[in-house]
């Protein structure tokens, strides 16, 4: 992260409907992705404005959010 207030930077979970393909996969270089049957599982830190922008990313992508899980 560039400059980003590491303090405010928390790890989050997102699992979104369906594999993500390598191609879609590379929207997202700041999370690992880890794809079971039927959905895509990403791990990473961000800060709420960058969980913001990959909220963003999915919702412009079509991808279907099933959950976000941001360790407190």
């Amino acid at each position: 992260m560039d400059g980003t207030d590491l303090r405010a930077a928390r790890q989050c979970r997102i699992v979104i409907r369906g594999r993500l393909s390598d191609r879609l996969g590379f929207a997202f270089p700041q999370l690992s992705l880890e794809r079971r049957a039927g959905q895509t599982v990403m791990h990473g830190v961000a800060d709420s404005a960058q969980l913001d922008e990959l909220l963003d990313r999915l919702r412009d992508l079509g991808l279907e959010l099933v959950s976000v899980d941001v360790e407190s």
